[in-house]
């Protein structure tokens, strides 16, 4: 049985290696990779443990062994040896009992950008480098495990394949029902899955009750086997020691809802034993999955949000505004790099409605590579739809493809073989979607037969690259009624063909068929209409046309293909914003005059218009301090209750912090000192000893410095002397601490006695992924933060109490 094949059974995985190696003495700061290499025999003995309790796969010990996580400890050149010694140890006790060995790859610590520094390419190779060690080694799986960016374990997978054709399992960890970055289950299922993982699922992310309905997502997004691996519970301090709150009795009825949903692949994480692992496989033994039904609609995703088409769905609207064609206020901005423009664009046709966007830069004076990269950076930080991005260019779509968090449509290939070749291995390498155009090197044929005979070469040609039917969208091309008065039936009937024979999906530019005309929104809705009973599950439009936007709503009705008149009932139960109704055009429409509450929109809307407007604002002679409390510091507020509500994620509330930073650093020249800007008061920030994990951390200082706090950031791995050393000096009212791991966590309250001894009132907050707020009462901490708007707030209160 091949290894792919082996994860359809039902299978147990092993549990914290953490856990075993603090028992065996590991110590804050010690390299748990190095183990491999200097103590093998006892990771032998961990991984006998797993396998004796009834382990069918056990994990390798090396979830931080790529070249950026061993830099922090000077063993970057020991890339290759440290994970080839760690799948040969854990074959070793495998095969002893004749199990299987899963070679663990975590991530990197780093963010791709934009939010982070490290580009795309670069952290492509750094998985490549270690997968590929780890492959030379012959696991029977690669494990990518505990990520929250879609971005980073997308390059991990893309790495994976390329350098092995070993299965891969990919799980990722969620705080509530998304991932630190905002990414939905459902997405991170159908993005993966297109990718080519073998098997998906979730770990970490607390105990099992905190997983469910993110597994139960996953379960239903996926036709892949699925894995759940939760921590023993929260943890907590007792007697000095972290434990976990679930005992493995505990733990196993928790899990008992998974054994209900579809769930074939068990496992826990941090805080467990091979207790757990015993556990677990009691409760398996004569288990049977429960059976799922398969998924077979076809499936565009954003990293928040999944769209799905198919005959017994509504059509969707695709917004059609982001195109410079006859649009030169847009173009212009694209030449100039003003990339505002098009962001407003974006979020009008969202917030009216679209359900994807289309992405065309096809203008004269710019590197399209460039700035696609750049516009699909900005906009996936911002819209949570998914995007169709419109280019012949496979240089273009290549770019753009490689950095879209998502399950992109590209729009588009043609019947031309050139043509055909240069995209469609492409589209196939990041399982992507594909739109395919039914003209080819003679044109654009009159009849639909013809238009037919080229969609079917498209297709089949698809499908020889292994694109499946479900990702191709065909578009029967509407031509202008203004020189052919058949032209619409001849595209009708394509379409119609198109769905009977070839069961494809459908889309179509809508408004091409009244090129030329007057009053063309009448004649585009008519059209809209009859394309949506002939099967159109697409519709390129402008969601801005309330018109339009009604026959959508009523055409899907009576098409039947909005079942129970859910769609139609929803948006006509309720009066309509008078905005939306009538919709003026965005890029026409004057800008108002900088305001307070223009600013706090722009913070908001993470715009970088802010600078220009704060500026016009000095030039009325508004005082600096007025901008800061009534525009900006209102503005951040909001975006931290939109983050604090689940409607903002970290890349929208890092978007806002770094705009808000440039309207502050704006400001900074207009007043005689930083002191009446920054005068909240002082905080040393740093990781506790041990702990070289700092995401969390960057951006609690970032957000912190937002809102007017003088942060001195003492890094990672800091000890308790130098948090003392930093306070004394920069006589701070605060001190904040985080922990990431359960083998650092103790650092925390050991930190805080050694600073209180000296500064009994110094007030002491502390956070980090495996710290709670019962730990920190424990620890003796003010303050817990459970993220970086929580930290604003805590320390608001604690000046209060003061």
């Amino acid at each position: 049985m091949s290894s792919a094949h082996i994860l359809e059974k039902v299978l147990v995985f092993d549990g914290g290696m953490g856990t075993m190696l603090l028992e065996k003495g590991l110590k804050p700061g010690d390299c748990p990779e190095l183990l491999n290499i200097e103590k093998p025999e006892q990771l032998e003995e961990i991984h006998l443990a797993y396998l004796k309790a009834g382990a069918d796969v056990i994990s390798t010990n090396s979830f931080g062994g790529n070249r950026l996580k061993l830099t922090e400890y000077g063993l970057q050149n020991k890339v290759k040896e440290i994970n080839a010694a760690a799948v040969k140890v854990a074959k070793k006790a495998a095969n002893r009992l004749n199990r299987y060995v899963a070679a663990s790859v975590g991530p990197t610590g780093q963010f791709i950008e934009p939010l982070g520094t490290l580009t795309f390419e670069e952290i492509y190779e750094i998985f490549k480098e270690q997968i590929g060690a780890l492959a030379e080694a012959e696991p029977d799986f690669i494990l990518l495990e505990t990520f929250h960016d879609l971005g980073e374990i997308r390059a991990a997978l893309l790495a994976a394949r390329d350098v092995c054709s070993i299965p891969v399992i990919c799980t990722l960890t969620f705080e509530g029902r998304r991932t630190l970055t905002g990414v939905s289950p459902a997405s991170a299922a159908v993005v993966l899955e297109s990718l080519g993982a073998a098997a998906i699922g979730a770990n970490c992310s607390g105990g099992p009750d905190a997983l469910f309905s993110v597994v139960e997502e996953i379960v239903h997004s996926t036709n892949l086997p699925v894995i759940v691996q939760p921590n023993a519970g929260l943890p907590q301090l007792i007697e000095g020691k972290a434990s976990y709150s679930l005992e493995p009795e505990a733990f196993i009825q928790a899990l008992e809802s998974y054994f209900h949903i579809g769930v074939n692949i068990f496992g826990s994480c941090c805080g467990s034993t091979p207790s757990y692992t015993a556990a677990i496989r009691k409760r398996v033994e004569g288990f049977t999955p429960h059976k799922r039904a398969v998924q077979e609609e076809s499936v565009l995703a954003s990293k928040e949000k999944v769209v799905y088409m198919g005959n017994n769905q509504m059509p969707l609207i695709v917004g059609e505004r982001i195109n410079p064609t006859a649009r030169k206020r847009l173009a212009e901005g694209l030449r100039k790099k003003e990339f505002s423009i098009i962001q407003n664009e974006a979020d009008i046709q969202v917030e009216a409605g679209a359900h994807m966007l289309d992405i065309n830069i096809g203008t004269h004076g710019i590197d399209e590579v460039e700035t696609m990269y750049n516009l699909i950076n900005l906009l996936q930080q911002r819209i949570n739809v998914p995007l169709m991005i419109d280019s012949t260019s496979k240089d273009v779509i290549n770019k753009a493809l490689q950095i879209y968090n998502g399950k992109a449509l590209v729009n588009s290939v043609n019947g031309e073989e050139k043509n055909l070749q240069e995209i469609l291995p492409i589209i196939k390498y990041y399982g992507a979607s594909i739109v395919g155009l039914t003209l080819d090197e003679k044109g654009i044929p009159s009849t639909a037969e013809e238009r037919y005979k080229v969609a079917e070469k498209i297709v089949n040609a698809c499908e020889e690259y292994g694109i499946p039917r479900r990702d191709i969208y065909i578009d029967c091309l509407a031509l202008t009624i203004g020189t052919d008065d058949k032209a619409s039936i001849e595209t009708l009937k394509t379409m119609k063909m198109v769905k009977e024979k070839l069961g494809v999906n459908t889309i179509l530019g809508v408004s091409n068929v009244s090129h030329g005309l007057p009053n063309r929104s009448k004649i585009n809705a008519a059209f809209l209409a009859m394309t949506i009973v002939n099967g159109l599950d697409l519709a390129i439009i402008n969601p801005l046309d309330r018109q339009m936007v009604d026959i959508w709503e009523a055409a899907s009705l009576l098409a039947g293909r909005d079942q129970k008149a859910k769609n139609y009932i929803k948006n006509n139960s309720v009066q309509k914003d008078e905005a939306v109704k009538n919709p003026a055009k965005s890029l026409e429409k004057p800008i108002g005059k900088p305001s307070f509450e223009a600013i706090q929109k722009q913070i908001i809307a993470g715009s970088e218009n802010v600078v220009e407007a704060v500026e016009t604002l000095i030039e009325q002679g508004i005082k600096p301090l007025g901008i800061i409390n009534e525009g900006l510091v209102p503005g951040l507020e909001i975006v931290g209750e939109k983050f604090n509500s689940g409607e903002f994620f970290l890349p929208q509330l890092i978007l806002s912090a770094e705009v808000a930073e440039k309207a502050f650093q704006c400001l900074e020249k207009y007043v005689s000192s930083n002191d009446e800007m920054r005068k909240k008061g002082t905080i040393i920030i740093g990781t506790v000893k041990g702990d070289i994990h700092d995401i969390g951390k960057n951006i609690v200082a970032v957000i912190l410095k937002n809102h007017g706090y003088h942060v001195v950031d003492l890094g990672k791995d800091v000890e308790a002397e130098d948090f003392l050393e930093a306070a004394k000096i920069e006589k701070a009212e605060f001190v904040g601490l985080s922990a990431l791991m359960t083998t650092t966590m103790v650092e925390i309250p050991r930190t805080i006695k050694y600073i209180r001894n000296v500064l009994p009132d110094i007030k002491i907050i502390v956070g980090g992924a495996v710290v709670t707020e019962e730990y920190a009462k424990e620890s003796g901490a003010d303050g817990y933060s459970q993220d970086a708007v929580t930290a604003v707030k805590i320390l608001e209160k604690l000046k209060v109490r003061s």
